[in-house]
């Protein structure tokens, strides 16, 4: 006789299936390599959000110059790692493809906005109090922007149901 799991415990056993597997993906393909391309992306629009707060940093490839500092804007600074995690929740829920497709569509982008505005803050932090730099990016802002993915998985999830 086969017993059926809980439908917890089967999500999570796929959330952490999708997560193993885009963390081998992630490995194997190199794909710290290859995000060149969004790291300049990230770097040249958190500039200009930082500009438009009126501060006065440079994007020069995947650095963003403030003054006499560099914020170089490598693989983990765009959010990959949450991403993995967001996108392994949506694919896990039980509901249709459509939903996870909308969520996917909307929590993705969004997700790419907040980390934007997160590194134009901290280009602002590193020009007004550098030395608050260290502590927001490592633990403000790691938490905030984890929080928010989370809280944003959780809306999603309950406007599916």
């Amino acid at each position: 006789m086969r017993t059926r799991l809980p439908s917890g415990a089967g999500f999570s056993l796929r959330f952490f299936g999708y997560v193993l597997l885009f963390c081998i993906i992630f490995w194997w393909g190199s794909l710290h390599e290859n995000l060149g391309p969004v790291q300049r992306t990230m770097a040249s629009w958190s500039t200009h959000g930082q500009q438009w707060v009126g501060g006065h940093a440079v994007a020069r490839g995947d650095n963003v110059v403030i003054g006499s500092m560099v914020m170089n804007i490598n693989h983990e600074c765009t959010g990959v790692f949450v991403y993995m995690l967001f996108i392994s929740f949506v694919l896990a829920y039980p509901v249709h493809w459509t939903a996870r497709a909308a969520g996917l569509a909307v929590g993705v982008p969004l997700m790419f906005v907040v980390n934007v505005v997160r590194l134009a803050t901290l280009a602002r932090v590193a020009e007004i109090y550098p030395q608050a730099f260290f502590y927001l990016h490592e633990y403000v802002w790691q938490g905030v922007f984890t929080v928010l993915v989370l809280v944003g998985a959780i809306a999603w999830a309950e406007h599916c149901e």
